[in-house]
């Protein structure tokens, strides 16, 4: 009995939750509202001249300017997407000329360090070869004077 009272309580529950759902699907104040072009009727009841059409002529020269406008919104908003690639481009240009100043320099500080380098492993050598002449005067000495002794 308890457990045919959970199902009937969770069903009513869930379909509530549906049903509430079901009217969130769509809410008409998150979309911008469009402008619809009006059309203007023509009347078929009457004929129509061929050298007088208009109510044709009104509706395609509508049809035709808004066309227009949205050829020239379109054509903006590319010309604007056509700027904003260039600004992109150059900042692109910008960035790989920092990049070769960069480089440029870390050549130049890296021959500097193997310069350096060379001249310190030069003079470690030198060192060494004095230190060892200091020390083969000092055996010289050490030898002379165990002589004479």
């Amino acid at each position: 009995m308890k457990k045919n009272l959970l199902i009937f309580t969770m069903a009513i529950i869930f379909a509530g939750g549906a049903a509430m759902a079901d009217g969130m699907v769509y809410d008409p104040t998150e979309y911008p509202t469009v402008t619809q072009i009006p059309v203007s009727k023509v009347n078929t009841t009457k004929p129509v001249s061929n050298d007088k059409m208009p109510s044709n002529i009104s509706l395609e020269n509508k049809i035709k300017e808004n066309s227009t406008l949205a050829q020239d919104a379109i054509s903006s908003q590319s010309g604007n997407f056509n700027n904003a690639l260039f600004e992109l481009d150059s900042a692109q240009v910008n960035i790989r000329n920092e990049l070769l100043d960069y480089q440029a320099k870390y050549q130049e500080i890296d021959t500097q360090y193997q310069l350096i380098k060379e001249q310190r492993k030069v003079l470690a050598d030198q060192i060494k070869t004095v230190e060892r002449r200091i020390r083969d005067i000092e055996k010289s000495k050490n030898n002379i004077r165990k002589t004479m002794i």
